[in-house]
């Protein structure tokens, strides 16, 4: 029966092209952090942060973005630094660079502000060594008056060649968050950061945050507190950055 037949393939091209839509619409699936095969041991912890900051009222301490189960990872010679600052009030900061035995190699001020802030090395410093893991430190002056009140956060970076097959990857992606994959896969954690900092937010999505996520996510096997406060983190900054709802008209 010929009607029949052509009714079932024009059924079939139907189907086709709907099956064809769903692929195209579906959601991305975001890459996950993975851990380095053999990472340094980090010799700060994520229990030694600090628990709060300045203002009384701070719930999250000042915090390093990083993993704390072990020694994140960057293949830049001059990467970017982020952490978490919980003060509403302006304080001024320190970010300063040591190597793994303490010895001093860079040191900046500037003024906090609430949130996620990132200092990336500037051109003008030597370049950090390949193979080496170095220490890095922001600290908050809450008075000018009192030296001692202040409230510290300290992390550790391993510089590590980059990889041939990764960089021939990363030449031949089309978006950020292509970027932030192959990072995040490769074990570079704050390269990811650092890429995902440059993308941008969708009404729905963070990839800053959702990569927070995968982080914590990976902490909680071996350091829940720290998984907790890095969650704490991230919740606080979505509400941050969601869209503020318009004031409600009164019915006439």
């Amino acid at each position: 029966m010929p009607h029949l037949s052509k009714r079932c393939q024009r059924y079939g091209l139907i189907a086709s092209l709907v099956l064809t839509l769903s692929i195209d619409i579906a959601p991305v699936a975001l890459a996950k952090y993975k851990p380095p095969p053999e990472p340094s041991a980090p010799i700060a912890t994520g229990t030694n942060t600090t628990r709060g900051g300045c203002d009384s009222n701070a719930s999250v301490g000042l915090a390093p973005l990083v993993p704390f189960s072990h020694v994140g990872q960057t293949s830049s010679s001059r990467p970017t630094f982020v952490w978490f600052v919980p003060d509403r009030t302006p304080h001024p900061l320190q970010f300063r660079l040591f190597t793994r035995t303490g010895q001093p190699l860079y040191k900046t001020e500037m003024q906090s502000q609430l949130g996620i802030m990132q200092f990336s090395l500037p051109q003008n410093q030597p370049e950090l060594a390949a193979g080496q893991v170095y220490r890095w430190q922001v600290e908050l002056f809450c008075s000018p008056s009192n030296s001692l009140s202040s409230v510290v956060a300290t992390a550790d970076i391993e510089v590590v060649k980059p990889i041939a097959r990764l960089q021939t990857q990363l030449a031949a992606t089309q978006t950020p968050q292509q970027r932030i994959d192959l990072y995040a896969e490769s074990g570079l954690w704050y390269d990811a950061l650092a890429e995902a900092l440059k993308a941008p937010n969708s009404p729905n999505s963070s990839p800053m945050l959702e990569l927070l996520d995968s982080l914590a996510s990976v902490e909680a096997q071996s350091l829940k507190d720290w998984s907790d406060r890095l969650k704490q983190i991230e919740a606080i900054e979505r509400q941050r950055q969601a869209p503020a709802s318009p004031p409600l008209q009164p019915k006439p």
